[in-house]
């Protein structure tokens, strides 16, 4: 069954210290490196490493960075037919990482917010041709809602990760298979706290009154929850030194996609993409950290213990 990720692609620059400065402090930073990044590129490559029918649809700048992502699409075996180029600079995340691996991450969209309603016409083709759709939201809010109701009226199965946290449309909520927000973009959507697991639990229940089919919340090194259509309850996470987080939600929802594509129950799916995400955590960089399915697979025989629903 094949992907198809509508979304972001963008250069990231990351920096490396000890701790996060302040409101008007100067730290001194540790390292510095750039690697393609981007939410929607993030979880097309991760999709394409576990599964590998897998394609983008997005924009990036005539310029050095999109060419190299369009490169690493390729070299990944990613179909890139309708990854479109413009006149503007590709998009840029400048990202900091401190001494235990929190991220702190600011996104410039430049050339993802020039991807329009014209060329989500021209990629339609794209999406009556897949069987999952995976959506973000770096793209324009309304270039994507649309897309939501596109894949919809197409009947394929969608996978919605509400980030950067923003609010949706009501009528939304129902077009939406996999709903996969993080405890804070959980709160943002719902107007509640989302710390505790009573609270996360509470939380998901009125999205999936909202018509959502499947709440997936990640909840960093906890695991996940799901509020499901034939269960709810935690999908316990695997205890890993983490290093760097970047990407490690994007990890999840590429490899939920693809666990997702080949007929994994939802239990197996959310188990292999937990996985994914604790191998993601233990290496540096976005697109570096993630995982290739034979890691992810011999990961899972190693911890073949581990408790999931």
């Amino acid at each position: 069954m094949r992907i198809t990720v509508i979304g972001s692609l963008a250069m990231d620059q990351t920096a490396e210290m000890d701790v996060f400065p302040s409101d008007g402090q100067t730290v001194m930073g540790n390292a510095v490196r750039y690697s393609p990044g981007g939410k929607g590129n993030n979880q097309c490559v991760a999709a394409a490493r576990l599964s590998g029918n897998v394609e983008m649809v997005g924009m990036i700048g005539s310029d050095a960075n999109g060419r190299e992502l369009r490169s690493l699409l390729r070299a990944e075996g990613i179909a890139d037919r309708f990854v479109f180029s413009c006149d503007l600079p590709t998009g840029m995340a400048q990202i900091q990482v401190n001494g235990s691996g929190q991220n702190r991450i600011c996104v410039v969209p430049s050339a993802n917010h020039a991807f329009g309603f014209g060329d989500l016409d021209r990629a339609d083709e794209a999406i009556r041709e897949s069987g999952i759709v995976l959506l973000q939201m770096e793209l324009r809010n309304d270039v994507t809602f649309e897309a939501v109701r596109r894949a919809k009226k197409y009947g394929k199965t969608v996978i919605f990760n509400p980030a950067p946290a923003s609010g949706l449309p009501d009528e939304l909520y129902p077009m939406i298979d996999y709903l996969t927000p993080n405890e804070t973009e959980l709160s943002v959507l719902t107007g509640l706290p989302a710390e505790t697991p009573e609270q996360i639990a509470a939380a998901a229940a009125v999205l999936r009154k909202r018509g959502t089919g499947n709440v997936i919340v990640t909840c960093g090194a906890r695991g996940v929850y799901a509020d499901a259509e034939n269960f709810c309850g935690f999908s316990e996470g695997f205890r890993v030194h983490a290093v760097d987080t970047v990407a490690a939600g994007d990890c999840f929802n590429g490899a939920l996609a693809a666990g997702l594509s080949e007929g994994m129950s939802l239990a197996d799916a959310l188990r292999f993409a937990n996985a994914a995400g604790a191998l993601s955590v233990q290496r540096k960089g976005a697109v570096p950290s993630l995982p290739n399915r034979a890691d992810v697979d011999s990961f899972l025989r190693a911890h073949a213990r581990v408790e999931h629903i």
